[in-house]
Order: C-alpha cells, then structure tokens, then sequence
C-alpha cells in the first residue's frame, strides 16, 4: 500500500491536565511542558481557559479528552472541583492516568476508589528518581495506548538508522473526535498522520521533537562550568542511572571511533561529541534525547547529573570554529503561530540543522502542510569529523541559542518558512566551559551589521529556488 502523508485539518483531542495547583505546579508545569515538547495536545486551565460558565467550560474540556492525566496529593483528594471532573470522565469511560505526587500521601476516599487498579506514575522522589524518566515513561505510554502514534523508534533505512541532523520522537497519527458536537479546546499542537505501512516501507515522516514550542524564558545554564575536565568513562558516571549499563557499550564505541586526537579536540573531548551524535537501540534510550529533554527542562536541577558529561562535550562545541552560515530545520506541520515577526526566542536544546534546504526536503517532502527554518546562524558547529555518521554533514546549534524571528512568509498554501537570526542575548545564558565569553560575545556584536534586508531578499531568491526549479 502505498504511504500517504497528510495533515489532519481537525484539532486534535486533548491530554487533560488536572491537578491541584498548591504544591504541585513544578512538577504539573514540567509535565505540560514535556508533553507539548513531543506535539502531544494538552489542555490546561491555566492556559486554554474555560469561557464563560466554569461547569460548561470544564465539562466540555472532559467531553474533549483523549485522556485525563492527573496529579494525586491531599489538595487534590480536599478539592470538589477536581472530584466533579474526574468522576465526571470515569462515568464517560475517558481512559484516567494517575500521578502520585507525594511520598507521605496514600489516596483514600474517592480518589483511592476511583484510582484503584490503575497504572500509576511515580512522581513521589523528585531527588533520587529523575522525573524526566518518570515523563518518558509516561508519554511513551500517551503515544501508544491513548493516540496509537508509532512508538519512539525509527525504522531502519538501508541497514542504517535515520540521519541524526533530523531527530524526530514521534511519527504521529490522526486522532479524530468521536463527537463532531464539542468543539476542541487545543489549538496550540497539530497531529500529522502516516499510514500505517509507511514504518514497514522504510518511508520516514520526520518532525523536529527537540524544537522548542514554549516562550518561557527558563533559567540560566551554570553549575557545570565548575567541574573538572574527565574521561568521558568518568563523565557519564553520574547519568548511568538515566540508561543502566547500556551507556558503557556506546562509550566504549565512541572512545574506538575517536582514538586518534587532532590539533583542535583530545580524544575524550571528541568522543563525547561522537557519544551525542549515536542513535541507540532503541532509539528512545539514545542519549541526546535524554539530554535535550533535560537542557529544556524547566527545573535546572534536571540538569546536575549531567553536568560532568555537559563539561566535555560543550568544551569540544567550544573548540570547534564557529561558523556564520545559513543554516535549515524543517517540520512537518504549521508552527507559525508560534514566531511571531521581532520576537525573540531561546533554542535551550541542542539543535541540529543541515546544511542545504535540499537535505530538509528529503525529509518533509514538497508537499503537504510544513515549516522550514531559515537560521542566519553567528555560532554554527560542523561535527562531522566527530560525528558517527559522518556522511551527513551535520551541523549544531549550542544550547541555549538566542534567535530573533526576522520574518515569515508563506510562498505556497502549505508552506510557511520562517527566517530566524542568531543575535546577542541580554545576559549569558549558558555559562561558558572556559569562563571567557568575549570573543564570543564580539562575534555576536559583530554579526548585527548585516541589514535584514539584505538577508530576507537573498533568502527570498532561495525560497522561490524551492517554489519553481
């Protein structure tokens, strides 16, 4: 059969939110945050509001759910409001997936009746337990048993695993309501659909999962400048729990893959790249999507077990030259409503980009709804010679990239390209590994005497190139 790849023009249904705010909003805030990371539609109140009358709004939320995920403390089981709504969804039949929360709370009562049975996810030890396993586990869940999404692994290609510049959690399918009725709360997320033969042909639908969808200016990156230079061995140490033994096996493949040092990297310093750009089996165990996960985490604390490993690998970035280029990103789907003209965004993940819009194009198609990014890029990184896959030119942003959204434009029904430029961002956002930001700060200074209007006509010939060659 053959693949057919389209956008679904319906709203999606929604992953309700329901929670207690006192005590719990980290954590809620994390999870939301996650979950719309991964292009799952989430519905919160404190975001999508609930119109006029509270009891209509709340219900037609419920009416709308593919599923209720939901946060277990003592606020919760005390408050009416959250009982109304979950009683409401079990009597619909809506699928309830529970939290616990809180290490010294047991649910009892209605709480414990109604959640009695059910899979639960382990919330209680937010020090010991990392919460972003905790969240894989659960959108892992979300993607197969609520939304029946391809589940977080690629299809190989040709013997070999998809490229690493496009890394991609999901291949999303349609989830349609089953009532035309209610009108669907979400409009901040859209589901693109594969058929179902599409993983079994070795087609790939790539979107990019570590593209940043919140505005939220999350916390400075530091701490981790302050640790010693190591082994990669040594580094990892620290994030072993995040993989179990597994990591060993794919260090001791980057340390043979890199044995030889150059004049720019040691050989550690190049393995930790060449350990960042591995696809693992199965992919969603790979290491940078455990990292990027924790590079956009609103909680920094996330972030402490990698510190020692963040050390090495962002001193090899740093060595690398810095590139000013023109570089692309694509996604399946529409994210203009995201960038708006002279908005300023952070990439805190760490972006992988091509280098030719051509490259975006085997992976999007030429048709179909998509957004290709345009980045005029200060500090661009070329890791091929570190890189497992070498062949692909890849090429990456650092964390933590401050962009300005110079334009978009929408040369076709079904393709928005928006033009990003990297600039100077008020402060330091991520501390540097050598404590000595000024000759980085005096490219990002110097790159401002570009106009824009000269970058938007050059990328308009390029646009018009894609449109009619």
């Amino acid at each position: 059969m053959a693949t057919n790849i389209v956008c679904v023009n319906t709203r999606p249904k929604h992953i309700m939110i329901s929670y207690a705010w006192t005590g719990t909003q980290d954590l809620v805030y994390e999870v939301a945050e996650q979950l719309q990371n991964e292009n799952i539609p989430i519905w919160m109140d404190i975001r999508n509001g609930l119109g006029g009358n509270v009891n209509d709004g709340m219900a037609q939320a419920v009416e709308n759910s593919a599923a209720i995920c939901f946060f277990m403390t003592p606020e919760y089981q005390k408050s009416k409001s959250c009982r109304k709504e979950l009683e409401y969804a079990d009597k619909l039949e809506i699928p309830l997936i529970p939290c616990r929360c809180r290490a010294d709370f047991k649910p009892s009562g209605w709480l414990g009746l109604i959640s009695a049975g059910l899979m639960w996810y382990d919330f209680r030890d937010l020090s010991d337990a990392p919460v972003n396993a905790t969240i894989n586990k659960l959108i892992n869940y979300i993607q197969t048993n609520i939304f029946q999404m391809t589940p977080t692994v690629f299809p190989d290609v040709d013997g070999r695993t998809l490229p690493v510049i496009f890394r991609n959690r999901h291949q999303y399918r349609a989830v349609t309501p089953d009532n035309e009725e209610f009108p669907l709360c979400n409009e901040q997320t859209k589901l693109c659909h594969v058929d179902s033969d599409n993983e079994l042909n070795g087609h790939r639908f790539t979107s990019l999962y570590d593209l940043d969808s919140t505005k939220k200016m999350s916390m400075p990156l530091e701490g981790y400048e302050k640790e010693a230079l190591v082994t990669l061995e040594h580094a990892v140490q620290s994030i072993v729990h995040l993989f179990n033994d597994d990591i060993h096996r794919y260090v001791y493949i980057a340390k043979q893959n890199t044995c030889k040092a150059n004049d720019i990297l040691t050989p550690d310093e190049s393995a930790a790249i060449h350990l960042y750009s591995m696809q693992w089996t199965p992919v969603i165990d790979s290491l940078y999507i455990h990292l990027n996960r924790a590079l956009r985490a609103v909680n920094r604390q996330a972030l402490t077990p990698w510190f020692s490993y963040l050390k090495l690998f962002l001193t090899a970035l740093y060595k690398l030259p810095s590139c000013h280029m023109t570089i692309w990103r694509g996604v399946k789907g529409d994210l203009s409503a995201q960038y708006n003209k002279d908005e300023d965004i952070v990439w805190w993940g760490v972006s992988s980009c091509a280098v030719s819009v051509s490259v975006i194009e085997q992976f999007i198609g030429k048709t179909g709804t998509r957004t290709i990014f345009s980045i005029e890029a200060i500090n661009a990184k070329f890791i091929r010679e570190h890189a497992y896959f070498k062949e692909e030119d890849e090429i990456v942003l650092t964390p933590g990239t401050y962009l300005k959204v110079i334009d978009k434009m929408q040369p076709a029904k079904d393709l928005t390209i928006i033009h990003l430029r990297e600039v100077m961002p008020p402060f330091p956002l991520v501390a540097s590994p050598f404590d000595d930001n000024n000759q980085e700060e005096q490219i990002l200074i110097n790159s401002t005497n570009s106009t824009e209007s000269t970058v938007t006509s050059l990328a308009k010939k390029i646009y018009e190139s894609i449109l009619f060659k």
